[in-house]
Formats: structure tokens, C-alpha cells, sequence
């Protein structure tokens, strides 16, 4: 490419070089010899210099329910405007990475991120002894060298137990996820204490693992006796989405007149008219601004104390619960 475009290798390294000094006459001549070539940059071997791929691993669980898609798609677009490229790796809701995974993340990256709340603590572990800058999504986790940020679910679960006791309900049910989640926990302890608080113990539970499937089959069982529930909050909104189908489809009842369902998450679907639903604001855009800029400090001062964010959700009101 050099004798190509008439100029030294050293010369072609510097108009690849972010922020080095070359000519515009020099840039275009290296540009047009690389279209001509169909060059492109080996990024691998640049980071033998800059000690940098942009290369990000991004470890998450499940990708078959709305949620985690959403949230892939969202944060590799907010890499992508930063300058890096991201590494998918899968992980086990409730097993530790196995030996083609953790071999993934041998490429040199620059940091990991994890959706914390859809790997195991086992995975958690192993990835902090990688070395590599971690940062934490889904997980509150305060630990040396470990940025997290997640929704504040004890406040969600608190909005909806209120917002449910005072619009009238008196049989409030609920079914929650993966019991090992850690949104589960803060979800259904806060939910639980709430109700107990304003003097309204639970009359039903169910346990889901997430997915729209669970969220059909449990909301058959506990909707199905002849003290039905008049109002039950789903610890996700997939899970939310089978009960709306199960209550409307497979039992016939009206919703919100006769039943009164809720989310949690608000994904795009929740938003569809033939779901309306009534869910918890999970602020991905949000998170997702502000993972990017936790990854962005700490790539520029990896000795920098750790960070805790709880952003705060919102209860988005539509049509399948009575408010």
C-alpha cells in the first residue's frame, strides 16, 4: 500500500492512527490506495501498541424472553458510537461459564460487561479473577475494582403494591421469577413487605422462571380457583404477557374489569395494543448511558474507587390493570 499511494509504511501507520499528525493530501492519497487494496486496519495488531482492541466482552444469560435482547441490541449500539466492538458471551442462568466461554474473553479485551442478573455468582467470581476492568449490570454489587448499576427494584415493587392497594384491590397475588435472580429477590421481598405494610398479605404466589411459557402456565393455576385473585403483578413483564394471554384467552375474564395485571421491565412489546400493559419502567436507554460512561472511566483510570448507581424506575400506567 505504501508504494501505492507513494508515501512510507511509517507514514501509512500515522493515517491509521487516531489523533496523529499527517497531511489531508497525504490522508487521501493512503485512503484511496486502501479502497483500491481493500485494506483494512488489523486491529489486533495495532493493540500490540496501543495496548487496545475496543474489543468489549458483553456476558449474558437467557436471550429468549424481550428483556435481554433489548438490552443487547441498546448497549452494543451505544458501543458501537463509542468506538468499540462487542464479544458476545453466553452464560448459564445458573452455571458458572464453561471452558469455550471464559476462552472467548482471552482476546484481549478491554474490559467485561456483565448483565449480572442473568449469570450465577459463580460466573461473577470466575470473571473477577480474569483481571480485566468488570462492570455490572442487573446486580448491586459493592466490591474492589467492580462497577454495577441496576434498577432500583425494591422501589418498583413498592410502586406497584401501593398503586394496587389504592385503587382497591384486596386479593392481590404474585408471581415471580427465577428464585436465584437477584431482581427476584429485591422484587418479590419488597412487593411482599409493601403489601404487609399497608395491611394486605399476599393471597396467592406462583414461581416463574421469566419466560412468557411459566408466566401462562402459573397464572392458569392461580387464577383458577373460586377465589380468584382481582389483581396479580408479574416479577417480569414476558411472564406478564402469558398471564394476559391465559386470562383473557384460555378463562375468559375481563381485563382490568374483572383482573388487574402488571409488568415489570417495559419492553417495546408492553407498549402494543393488544398488550397495554401496565409495567415498571426498567430505564434501559438511561443504564445503558451511564454503563457506557462507568466502562469509559474506568478504561481511563482503572485505579479509580468503585461505583454503585440505582437509577429509579416509573410506573407506566395503561390498560391492563384498574389504577
Amino acid at each position: 500500500m505504501a508504494r501505492l499511494a507513494g508515501v512510507s509504511q511509517s507514514a501509512v501507520s500515522r493515517c491509521f492512527t487516531e489523533g496523529s499528525s499527517v497531511s489531508a493530501e497525504m490522508r487521501a492519497r493512503v485512503q484511496e490506495a486502501a479502497r483500491r487494496l481493500s485494506y483494512r486496519p488489523n486491529a489486533i495488531a495495532r493493540s500490540l501498541t496501543t495496548r487496545r482492541t475496543n474489543l468489549v466482552g458483553v456476558v449474558m444469560g437467557d436471550l429468549d424472553g424481550p428483556f435481554q435482547p433489548y438490552l443487547f441490541e441498546t448497549l452494543t449500539r451505544g458501543l458501537a458510537m463509542r468506538g468499540k466492538q462487542p464479544l458476545l458471551v453466553r452464560g448459564d442462568p445458573a452455571n458458572a461459564l464453561d471452558g469455550t466461554a471464559m476462552a472467548a474473553l482471552d482476546y484481549q479485551v478491554d474490559a467485561v460487561m456483565v448483565t449480572a442478573g442473568s449469570v450465577s455468582p459463580r460466573t461473577i467470581r470466575g470473571l473477577m479473577a480474569l483481571g480485566a476492568p468488570l462492570l455490572l449490570y442487573g446486580r448491586a454489587v459493592e466490591a474492589d475494582r467492580v462497577d454495577s448499576i441496576c434498577c432500583d427494584n425494591p422501589l418498583g415493587a413498592r410502586l406497584v403494591a401501593r398503586a394496587l392497594v389504592a385503587a382497591g384491590h384486596r386479593r392481590i397475588a404474585y408471581l415471580g421469577g427465577r428464585p436465584t435472580a437477584f431482581s427476584e429477590q429485591e422484587r418479590g421481598t419488597a412487593f411482599r413487605t409493601e403489601l404487609a405494610d399497608l395491611g394486605m398479605p399476599l393471597v396467592a404466589v406462583g414461581e416463574g422462571d421469566y419466560g412468557y411459557d411459566s408466566g401462562y402456565r402459573e397464572s392458569l393455576r392461580l387464577l383458577a380457583g373460586p377465589d380468584r385473585p382481582d389483581a396479580l403483578f408479574c416479577g417480569n413483564d414476558a411472564m406478564a404477557f402469558g398471564a394476559l394471554d391465559a386470562a383473557r384467552t384460555a378463562l375468559g375474564l375481563r381485563v382490568p374489569e374483572e383482573l388487574s395485571i402488571v409488568g415489570f421491565d417495559d419492553v417495546p412489546m408492553a407498549a402494543w395494543p393488544s398488550f397495554a400493559l401496565t409495567t415498571v419502567r426498567n430505564p434501559v436507554d438511561d443504564i445503558v448511558a451511564i454503563f457506557l460512561d462507568m466502562l469509559e472511566r474506568r478504561l481511563a483510570d482503572p485505579g479509580a474507587p468503585p461505583v454503585l448507581h440505582r437509577p429509579p424506575p416509573v410506573l407506566v400506567r395503561r390498560g391492563s390493570a384498574r389504577l
